[in-house]
Protein backbone atom coordinates (compact mmCIF):
# COMPACT_ATOMS: atom_id res chain seq x y z
CA UNK A 1 0.00 0.00 0.00
CA UNK A 2 3.02 2.61 1.00
CA UNK A 3 4.82 1.74 -2.74
CA UNK A 4 0.79 2.36 -4.28
CA UNK A 5 0.74 5.81 -2.49
CA UNK A 6 4.53 6.68 -3.09
CA UNK A 7 4.30 5.78 -6.90
CA UNK A 8 1.15 8.03 -7.20
CA UNK A 9 2.63 10.84 -5.35
CA UNK A 10 5.52 10.62 -7.66
CA UNK A 11 3.53 10.07 -10.65
CA UNK A 12 2.81 14.35 -10.72
CA UNK A 13 6.81 14.24 -10.90
CA UNK A 14 7.49 12.22 -13.51
CA UNK A 15 4.94 13.38 -15.58
CA UNK A 16 6.01 17.20 -15.57
CA UNK A 17 9.84 15.98 -15.90
CA UNK A 18 8.93 14.21 -18.81
CA UNK A 19 6.96 17.17 -19.70
CA UNK A 20 10.14 19.59 -19.30
CA UNK A 21 12.37 17.07 -21.02
CA UNK A 22 10.12 17.23 -23.78
CA UNK A 23 9.24 21.14 -24.03
CA UNK A 24 13.17 21.63 -23.84
CA UNK A 25 14.00 19.36 -26.22
CA UNK A 26 11.37 21.07 -29.08
CA UNK A 27 13.48 24.45 -28.03
CA UNK A 28 16.76 23.17 -28.59
CA UNK A 29 15.32 21.58 -32.08
CA UNK A 30 13.88 25.02 -32.74
CA UNK A 31 17.45 26.96 -31.87
CA UNK A 32 19.33 24.02 -34.18
CA UNK A 33 16.44 24.28 -37.03
CA UNK A 34 16.94 28.39 -37.04
CA UNK A 35 20.63 27.98 -37.00
CA UNK A 36 20.84 25.90 -40.39
CA UNK A 37 18.26 28.56 -41.78
CA UNK A 38 20.89 31.28 -41.52
CA UNK A 39 23.42 31.76 -44.56
CA UNK A 40 26.53 33.59 -44.78
CA UNK A 41 26.24 35.89 -47.22
CA UNK A 42 29.54 37.93 -48.79
CA UNK A 43 30.02 40.34 -51.28
CA UNK A 44 33.47 41.13 -53.80
CA UNK A 45 33.41 44.54 -55.38
CA UNK A 46 36.86 45.03 -56.43
CA UNK A 47 38.06 45.00 -60.29
CA UNK A 48 40.68 42.92 -61.74
CA UNK A 49 43.34 45.49 -62.07
CA UNK A 50 42.98 49.75 -62.07
CA UNK A 51 42.71 50.10 -65.21
CA UNK A 52 39.22 47.86 -65.29
CA UNK A 53 38.34 49.61 -62.50
CA UNK A 54 38.50 53.05 -64.39
CA UNK A 55 36.65 52.03 -67.14
CA UNK A 56 33.94 50.90 -64.73
CA UNK A 57 33.72 54.30 -63.13
CA UNK A 58 33.74 56.27 -66.52
CA UNK A 59 30.97 53.56 -67.89
CA UNK A 60 29.10 54.13 -64.46
CA UNK A 61 29.47 50.04 -64.31
CA UNK A 62 28.68 48.18 -61.08
CA UNK A 63 30.31 44.80 -60.52
CA UNK A 64 29.49 43.26 -57.42
CA UNK A 65 30.02 39.16 -56.96
CA UNK A 66 28.00 37.75 -54.06
CA UNK A 67 28.69 34.44 -52.04
CA UNK A 68 26.35 32.34 -50.21
CA UNK A 69 27.45 29.62 -47.38
CA UNK A 70 25.16 27.51 -45.32
CA UNK A 71 24.46 23.99 -45.62
CA UNK A 72 20.67 24.62 -46.36
CA UNK A 73 21.14 26.04 -49.45
CA UNK A 74 21.97 22.86 -50.87
CA UNK A 75 19.09 21.31 -53.22
CA UNK A 76 17.32 24.95 -53.82
CA UNK A 77 17.31 26.63 -56.67
CA UNK A 78 18.00 30.87 -56.42
CA UNK A 79 15.45 33.31 -58.12
CA UNK A 80 16.53 36.70 -59.13
CA UNK A 81 13.61 39.80 -58.93
CA UNK A 82 13.75 43.28 -59.74
CA UNK A 83 11.55 45.61 -57.74
CA UNK A 84 10.63 49.06 -58.99
CA UNK A 85 9.17 51.51 -56.75
CA UNK A 86 7.74 54.78 -57.67
CA UNK A 87 6.72 57.43 -55.05
CA UNK A 88 7.27 55.14 -52.37
CA UNK A 89 4.85 51.96 -53.36
CA UNK A 90 5.57 49.05 -55.17
CA UNK A 91 5.14 49.33 -59.20
CA UNK A 92 6.24 46.39 -60.59
CA UNK A 93 8.22 43.32 -60.15
CA UNK A 94 10.00 41.88 -62.78
CA UNK A 95 12.10 38.49 -63.55
CA UNK A 96 15.82 38.28 -63.51
CA UNK A 97 16.76 34.97 -63.46
CA UNK A 98 14.75 32.11 -62.30
CA UNK A 99 15.74 28.66 -63.36
CA UNK A 100 14.19 26.54 -60.63
CA UNK A 101 13.03 22.79 -62.06
CA UNK A 102 16.37 22.65 -64.33
CA UNK A 103 18.58 20.38 -62.41
CA UNK A 104 22.02 21.94 -64.05
CA UNK A 105 20.69 25.25 -61.97
CA UNK A 106 20.47 23.49 -59.02
CA UNK A 107 22.80 24.40 -55.87
CA UNK A 108 24.70 21.10 -55.45
CA UNK A 109 27.15 22.40 -52.21
CA UNK A 110 26.77 24.34 -49.08
CA UNK A 111 28.44 27.21 -51.43
CA UNK A 112 27.60 29.02 -54.59
CA UNK A 113 28.22 32.56 -56.06
CA UNK A 114 27.62 34.64 -59.41
CA UNK A 115 28.65 38.29 -60.23
CA UNK A 116 25.90 41.04 -60.93
CA UNK A 117 26.77 43.85 -63.29
CA UNK A 118 25.09 46.83 -63.81
CA UNK A 119 25.64 49.87 -65.91
CA UNK A 120 23.70 52.41 -65.59
CA UNK A 121 23.10 55.54 -68.78
CA UNK A 122 21.18 57.93 -69.70
CA UNK A 123 17.47 56.75 -69.55
CA UNK A 124 18.26 52.90 -69.28
CA UNK A 125 19.32 50.40 -66.73
CA UNK A 126 20.92 47.11 -67.81
CA UNK A 127 21.47 44.26 -65.52
CA UNK A 128 23.35 40.64 -66.50
CA UNK A 129 24.13 37.91 -63.93
CA UNK A 130 27.33 35.75 -64.66
CA UNK A 131 27.23 32.47 -62.60
CA UNK A 132 29.34 29.17 -62.51
CA UNK A 133 29.32 28.29 -66.15
CA UNK A 134 26.27 30.24 -67.05
CA UNK A 135 25.07 33.77 -68.04
CA UNK A 136 21.75 35.38 -68.05
CA UNK A 137 19.86 37.29 -70.35
CA UNK A 138 20.43 40.91 -70.27
CA UNK A 139 17.89 42.85 -68.65
CA UNK A 140 16.64 46.32 -68.90
CA UNK A 141 14.58 48.87 -67.32
CA UNK A 142 13.85 52.56 -67.46
CA UNK A 143 15.09 55.42 -65.76
CA UNK A 144 14.04 59.09 -65.41
CA UNK A 145 16.40 61.92 -64.29
CA UNK A 146 14.49 64.45 -62.15
CA UNK A 147 16.00 63.61 -58.55
CA UNK A 148 19.98 63.04 -59.92
CA UNK A 149 21.90 60.09 -61.25
CA UNK A 150 21.15 56.83 -60.14
CA UNK A 151 23.67 54.49 -58.66
CA UNK A 152 24.36 50.55 -57.56
CA UNK A 153 24.15 50.26 -53.86
CA UNK A 154 24.77 47.41 -51.78
CA UNK A 155 23.56 47.10 -48.29
CA UNK A 156 26.82 46.21 -46.44
CA UNK A 157 28.23 48.92 -45.47
CA UNK A 158 31.37 48.58 -43.05
CA UNK A 159 30.51 44.80 -42.45
CA UNK A 160 32.36 42.00 -44.80
CA UNK A 161 29.36 39.59 -43.49
CA UNK A 162 25.26 39.88 -43.68
CA UNK A 163 23.49 36.76 -42.42
CA UNK A 164 19.82 36.17 -43.62
CA UNK A 165 17.44 33.56 -42.97
CA UNK A 166 16.97 30.90 -46.26
CA UNK A 167 13.36 30.58 -45.53
CA UNK A 168 12.62 34.06 -46.06
CA UNK A 169 13.62 36.77 -49.75
CA UNK A 170 15.76 39.35 -48.72
CA UNK A 171 17.87 41.94 -50.93
CA UNK A 172 20.92 42.09 -52.06
CA UNK A 173 21.40 45.81 -53.90
CA UNK A 174 19.75 49.12 -54.64
CA UNK A 175 19.54 51.40 -57.78
CA UNK A 176 18.49 54.73 -56.25
CA UNK A 177 19.30 58.08 -56.67
CA UNK A 178 20.14 60.26 -53.61
CA UNK A 179 18.71 61.92 -50.53
CA UNK A 180 18.47 65.03 -51.13
CA UNK A 181 19.75 67.46 -48.12
CA UNK A 182 18.10 71.16 -47.49
CA UNK A 183 20.68 72.96 -49.28
CA UNK A 184 20.44 70.84 -52.60
CA UNK A 185 23.04 68.49 -51.77
CA UNK A 186 22.66 64.63 -52.22
CA UNK A 187 23.74 61.94 -50.25
CA UNK A 188 23.56 58.28 -51.84
CA UNK A 189 25.58 56.32 -48.03
CA UNK A 190 23.07 57.65 -45.97
CA UNK A 191 19.98 55.78 -47.92
CA UNK A 192 21.79 52.29 -48.48
CA UNK A 193 23.09 52.42 -44.93
CA UNK A 194 20.63 53.36 -42.94
CA UNK A 195 19.27 50.20 -42.20
CA UNK A 196 16.11 50.99 -42.89
CA UNK A 197 13.71 48.53 -44.36
CA UNK A 198 14.83 48.40 -48.27
CA UNK A 199 11.41 48.80 -49.13
CA UNK A 200 10.63 51.90 -47.51
CA UNK A 201 13.63 53.99 -48.47
CA UNK A 202 11.52 55.88 -50.73
CA UNK A 203 9.04 57.36 -48.43
CA UNK A 204 11.83 57.75 -45.83
CA UNK A 205 14.46 59.47 -47.70
CA UNK A 206 11.92 61.01 -50.74
CA UNK A 207 13.47 58.87 -52.96
CA UNK A 208 10.81 59.10 -56.17
CA UNK A 209 12.06 56.43 -58.66
CA UNK A 210 14.02 53.49 -57.48
CA UNK A 211 14.91 49.73 -58.19
CA UNK A 212 15.61 47.10 -55.56
CA UNK A 213 17.45 43.44 -56.65
CA UNK A 214 15.85 40.57 -54.34
CA UNK A 215 16.94 36.85 -53.95
CA UNK A 216 14.90 33.76 -52.71
CA UNK A 217 16.39 30.74 -52.16
CA UNK A 218 13.69 28.34 -53.56
CA UNK A 219 13.39 24.44 -52.34
CA UNK A 220 13.73 21.72 -54.72
CA UNK A 221 9.66 20.85 -53.95
CA UNK A 222 8.65 23.82 -54.16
Amino acid sequence: MRKLLLSLALLPLLIQAQSDKIENSEVINKQIQAETAMIDVSINTRAETEEMQLLYDFENINKSEFSFNGKSIKGRYYVLRMKEFLDGKLFETSSLFDERGNNMFQVDSSHTSFKLMSKIDQGDLKIWLRGQQFGSKQSHFALTNDNGRYVAKDFFGSKKILQEDINKAFHLMAIITPNRNPDGSGSYCRVAQSEIDPEKLGTAFGIPHYYLIEIEFIDSEE
